[in-house]
């Protein structure tokens, strides 16, 4: 029987192995979880110079980025607004300065996938069914709670007067999203 080789070290990455974050605006956002943060490798190659932490900041800090922590429970009563808007503050400030974001939370599963969504809805003029068939063609775990999806289709008829592109009360909670899109 053959020895097992070991993990890739962090900073690298094996054929075929799953990138830390996916980019989802190329030259601008990567969404990931945050493990993402502690891979130093990725940051440099991926020229990363602000974290968007949703939720608590990393462990890990890198010298030379910017650090933004903005406060969302992963409960489907909080508040997505507030925290979308000062997020899309922070990636357009980078995007203006020729920056790269990487917006992270626990798992990139819910919070920050919501949270990036609205960028794509307010930010970049995608309708709510495009930001989110882009998130889950980048990263398909991407499973904002119930609470985000209702307040993002919300958002979504006011960005775009009153039209909707995608009836979220047809989402089973903890079924994969792709399911519905793809």
């Amino acid at each position: 029987m053959g020895k097992r080789k070991k993990p890739a070290a962090s900073g690298s990455s094996a054929a075929g192995s799953k990138p830390p974050s996916a980019c989802i605006v190329p030259d601008l956002l990567y969404l990931g979880p945050v493990s993402a943060t502690a891979n130093t490798g990725f940051l440099q190659r991926s020229g990363i110079t602000h974290v968007v932490s949703i939720g608590k900041l990393p462990a890990t800090v890198t010298e030379g980025i910017s650090y933004e922590r903005l406060s969302l429970a992963d409960d489907e009563a909080a508040a997505l607004a507030d925290v979308a808007a000062r997020a899309c503050a922070v990636i357009d400030a980078a995007a203006a300065s020729g920056g790269r974001v990487l917006v992270h939370c626990s798992a990139a599963i819910s919070r920050s996938p919501a949270v990036v969504s609205a960028y794509l809805m307010r930010s970049r003029g995608m309708t709510l069914r495009q930001s989110l068939e882009t998130l889950v063609h980048a990263r398909d775990a991407v499973s904002p709670n119930p609470g985000f999806m209702r307040q993002l289709a919300e958002m979504e008829k006011e960005l775009f007067d009153g039209r909707s592109s995608f009836d979220v009360s047809d989402v089973v909670p903890q079924t994969r999203l792709m399911n519905y899109l793809l």
